[in-house]
């Protein structure tokens, strides 16, 4: 299998800065990032919340979703993220950058993916791993 990390820019400061502070608020008690909508005779769809809308225009502007990521040969390797969430613990921002990568692209083919990462605190386990990350990188 190809690197799925192969020209893929590095990950800087602004861009972690840039999306950090979507952290509080998905920790908020009650947050939500959207909800479930859907007529009769028609497939389920769901909607994301504003909050949630401006985090991944967020994440899409800043490079987060990198068209140099094969995210498609990444996906069992993401499911280990999600399957044991520890495992983010020891990320990288790199690997950061292939989960939203993964996530969002994910969404297009299979509605609800994204929601499921936000109800399960997965995002927000990235967000705080780039917290951290941001806080070992000091200042500029």
């Amino acid at each position: 299998m190809a690197d799925s990390n192969l020209q893929m820019t590095p990950v800087t400061r602004e861009q972690i800065d840039a999306i950090l502070p979507f952290l509080p608020r998905l920790e908020e008690e009650g947050f939500v990032a959207g909800e479930w909508k859907g007529r009769p005779g028609q497939f389920p769809w769901f909607q994301f919340s504003d909050e949630t809308k401006e985090f991944l225009n967020a994440v899409n502007l800043q490079d987060w979703v990198s068209p140099q990521c094969r995210w498609t040969e990444w996906q069992d390797t993401a499911k280990t993220f999600i399957d044991t969430p520890s495992n983010i613990e020891t990320a990288d921002a790199q690997t950061i950058r292939r989960l939203f990568t993964t996530h969002v692209r994910a969404n297009r083919f299979c509605e609800g993916h994204l929601a499921a990462m936000f109800e399960s605190g997965h995002m927000l386990l990235l967000l705080k791993r780039l917290k951290t990350i941001r806080t070992g990188m000091g200042e500029l």
